[in-house]
């Protein structure tokens, strides 16, 4: 007779119908939009300069028919070959893959191979000695030759080598963010190092937190509210909707504020708005539909502000474009989260007058412009504004954990909290700006650049130049395939998403840096070459942020000219036929 209670418990399996569905589904369409649909991948599509020429000298506008012919055939042409360069083609056989091995590597290995891939160019990671020794065992049954499965974590390879990978698979078993696994810390290396491809596609895996539990419920919400309730357009059952100020939302509970000890605090200066919806009890009523949507808003916010200012700082590239001086600019920064309480002088009668004194507080009155500053100044980790209430006690260590993952493995003697302040002080503090910024803080926009669509400024010029030293990496919003599922036998909701990135190197790449892209400014046919270019990104993005390159439109929106929507996440688990459960395993 067998013990089987003297048998080791089983390692658990990732062998489901409905997680191996979740897996071939999502890389099926990273490997088709790498190859078959390449095109699709980048965010510029190569005839969009041409379609906006075409559009506007067929237009009832003067100042658009007129300016059409201003852009050159030859500036045109020269712009979709330099694109062509690098977007570049690939087969399957040519795509690289990192993915976390677990204990069961084979079955995202079988997965890929199935999909044309090489075994030379997949690479497993894994550091838990027990899936290790699974690991192994399971890889060399395969027999197959050229498999790289690498004994170390994952984010401690892309910290260590210069390698790029096409596609990065991260398969999380827990929660982002998680204080364990430093999951938002991986995120933010990958694009801080580089590690996707300049056209690359991420799939992350993450598991819904057991809010059953009341702190961890509290913990979450607090964290998502804080992060969604000043962006500009969020989610709503599969659209993109105003952010919750518009809709009346309270950013607070109707309930005595704490401060950081939890105890009870009298305010009577503040108005919470008792008679307003709250937003953090809207996001527990339903969590799994805004825990799915700040998924992917954090990775998008990461890859575009978060991780290129972090690596901006690190190797001091940063003095290229602004001062050198950081503590200066985070100080700037952080003035955006609080009234300036000197800016206004009280009268003999009692009222008050603004005095040239500057009011700061930009964060509080124009949110969506600062939304990673407000999400800070929300959670405690700058000065209190009598606008926000001070988090509990049990909110704020969450929250600093999540916070200090932010900085991922950079050396950076400053704080995450300091050095996001600094990219809002940057963009918004020419007195920070080097000489060379300066010039295109001042350039003649209204005079030099026709106004077509929206007004011309040095918006147009600022995150560009950030980007030539950056490296940003922008989402795909159109091609964005999001999934959620319970695999058999489990529990735990997990949210899967499939995120194309694109560097637009192509289109930040084709002027001149810095101190020379004025002169090619003056030269109006390369300045609407390069307009026309930056304008899919601006309609590729604009639900998702005015944290940069805001107003830079210059053709309206229209079916030629479309604003990306974001797809709805799709439920692996319900809804399926037994035909499509079939076809997918």
């Amino acid at each position: 007779m067998i013990d089987h209670a003297a048998e080791p418990p089983k390692a658990p399996s990732y062998n489901q119908p409905t997680k191996n569905m979740a897996r071939r589904r999502s890389l099926a369409h990273a490997v088709e939009l790498l190859t078959t649909r390449r095109e699709e991948a980048a965010i510029v599509p190569a005839d969009y300069p041409s379609r906006i020429k075409v559009a506007f000298a067929e237009s009832d506008d003067a100042i658009r028919v007129a300016t059409a012919p201003s852009c050159d055939e030859s500036d045109i042409s020269s712009w979709q070959a330099f694109r062509q360069e690098a977007v570049g083609t690939r087969s399957p056989a040519d795509l690289t893959v990192a993915y976390l091995a677990g204990p069961e590597p084979s079955n995202d290995l079988l997965a890929l191979l199935e999909l044309g891939l090489r075994p030379e160019n997949i690479w497993a990671f894994e550091v838990n000695t027990d899936a290790i020794a699974n690991g192994l065992d399971e890889l060399r049954s395969l027999g197959l030759r050229g498999v790289k499965f690498v004994p170390v974590s994952i984010g401690d390879y892309f910290v260590g080598t210069p390698r790029r990978f096409d596609i990065i698979y991260l398969d999380a078993c827990g929660p982002l963010p998680s204080k364990e696994q430093k999951t938002t810390k991986l995120l933010v290396d990958i694009f801080r190092t580089s590690s996707l491809s300049p056209l690359g596609v991420l799939v992350t895996n993450f598991a819904e937190p057991d809010v059953s539990k009341a702190h961890t419920l509290e913990t979450y919400s607090s964290l998502i509210a804080a992060y969604l309730f000043p962006k500009g357009f969020v989610e709503d059952d599969g659209v993109m909707i105003e952010g919750p100020p518009v809709y009346g939302y309270s950013a607070y509970d109707h309930e005595p504020c704490s401060d950081p000890t939890g105890d009870s605090v009298e305010d009577d200066d503040a108005d919470w708005d008792q008679d307003s919806p709250s937003f953090p009890e809207e996001v527990r009523t339903n969590f799994s539909a805004n825990y799915g949507s700040f998924i992917t808003r954090q990775i998008m916010d990461i890859a575009e502000i978060v991780a290129p200012t972090t690596r901006l700082t690190d190797g001091g590239l940063y003095k290229v474009l602004f001062d050198e001086d950081l503590a200066k600019a985070a100080t700037r920064g952080r003035r955006f989260a609080k009234f300036n309480d000197d800016a206004f002088r009280e009268n003999e009668d009692g009222s008050w007058h603004p005095t040239d004194i500057d009011m700061d507080g930009d964060a509080i009155s124009e949110s969506s412009m600062f939304s990673l500053i407000w999400t800070l100044a929300w959670l405690g980790f700058y000065p209190i504004d009598v606008n926000f209430r001070p988090p509990s006690s049990r909110v704020k260590e969450f929250a600093k954990a999540w916070k200090n993952q932010l900085l991922g493995s950079s050396p950076s003697k400053l704080s995450a909290e300091e050095l996001i302040a600094c990219f809002y002080a940057w963009r918004h503090d020419e007195t920070l700006w080097t000489p060379a910024m300066k010039a295109i803080r001042h350039f003649p926009y209204e005079q030099v650049m026709p106004f077509l669509c929206d007004w011309p400024t040095h918006e147009i010029g600022f995150y560009p130049a950030f980007a030539q030293l950056a490296y940003p990496a922008h989402p795909n919003i159109r091609e964005t395939r999001r999934f959620s599922y319970v695999a058999e036998g489990k529990t735990t909701r997990m949210f899967l998403d499939v995120i194309p990135f694109d560097e637009c190197r192509y289109v930040y790449d084709w002027l001149s840096a810095m101190h020379l892209v004025t002169e090619d400014w003056f030269d109006l046919s390369a300045q609407l070459t390069f307009r026309f270019a930056l304008d899919a990104i601006v309609k590729e993005r604009r639900w998702f942020g005015d944290d940069f390159l805001y107003g830079c439109h210059v053709v309206g929106e229209s079916d030629t000219f479309a604003t990306a929507q974001l797809s709805q996440r799709m439920d692996l688990s319900l809804g399926m036929s037994s035909s499509s459960r079939q076809a997918d395993r």
